[in-house]
């Protein structure tokens, strides 16, 4: 090798590593014990999504003020003593908040907007692959859809 081809050499700096994602979290909003060990038992696995569990709306509001999800998996009988707090929920959550209304009827519903939220219904029960495939759906999105796709 010359010493003109040498100068023309430049050093090749390493790849700078992406950043870690930050797992998805999940938070699970249920009075009923079951459903909540379910969602968790289902998704436990999935290293890219964290899931926390809250029995009344006051710790929902709590952990969503704190620690805000991307997806909210609503059991709708907790809204008994609170019809309004899906509301409030979606109306206080970040932009693009997923809320996942489960519910005891028979509703089918995707993507709808709802305040800052996305709001999508489903029946009860919801096999537990259903709820996966959900969530990884939401992994996969990368911007937000338009609001004429919703």
């Amino acid at each position: 090798m010359t010493h003109d081809q040498h100068e023309n050499i430049r050093a090749v700096e390493p790849a700078t590593p992406a950043p870690p994602t930050q797992p998805l979290h999940v938070l699970v909003a249920s009075e009923q014990e079951e459903l909540t060990w379910a969602v968790f038992d289902s998704l436990g696995s999935l290293p890219e999504i964290r899931v926390t569990g809250c029995r009344t709306i006051a710790q929902t509001r709590y952990v969503c003020a704190l620690d805000p999800p991307q997806v909210i998996i609503l059991d709708m009988p907790i809204l008994t003593h609170d019809p309004l707090a899906l509301v409030s929920l979606a109306n206080t959550s970040r932009e693009n908040t997923h809320i996942v209304a489960l519910s005891d009827h028979p509703v089918f519903e995707v993507g709808a907007r709802f305040g800052r939220a996305r709001l999508t219904f489903l029946q009860k029960p919801i096999a537990s692959e259903d709820l996966v495939l959900l969530l990884r759906l939401r992994l996969d999105e990368s911007p937000p859809l338009p609001p004429d796709v919703c």
